[in-house]
């Protein structure tokens, strides 16, 4: 039974999608440099997705900016970039510099490529709140 269960663990080494573990820093929320624009990077099907954090006008959620890219390396995914100002799709590039820094590049064609960084927003635990002051109720 133990040599079983084993086999089994160690096949599912190699049915495991190709991307980044629950507990990646790839995962999370990231704010472009010098703007406001969010985007949430999460697992979609195995691959990484990322969207904007604010729902559209009509209530519905925003599009995916970051369509399915696949790990090409360690801190490397490629996929697709969608741009919602203009509706195309460019290739993109994910490079995870650090655990708190990514640069992006979209690319229309192989030479004509663009970067920009953006800086993980920590997530902040209950822990790291500040206690709302309690005021103290004396009686008249």
């Amino acid at each position: 039974m133990k040599k079983a269960i084993v086999s089994f663990l160690s096949g599912l080494a190699f049915v495991t999608p190709a991307i980044a573990g629950p507990g990646d820093a790839i995962f999370g929320v990231w704010v472009r440099g010098g703007h406001t624009e969010k985007l949430e990077f999460f697992d979609c099907e195995g691959r990484l997705c990322a969207r904007g954090t604010l729902m559209r006008p009509d209530g519905s959620p925003p599009p995916l900016i970051l369509r399915h890219a696949t790990k090409t390396e360690p801190n490397k995914w490629k996929g697709d970039l969608f741009n919602p100002e203009n509706s195309k799709i460019y290739s993109a590039t994910i490079t995870l510099d650090s655990p708190t820094q990514l640069t992006l590049t979209g690319c229309l064609i192989a030479f004509l490529c663009q970067s920009e960084t953006w800086s993980k927003i920590p997530v902040e635990t209950p822990s790291q709140k500040t206690p709302t002051p309690r005021r103290r109720i004396t009686n008249p």
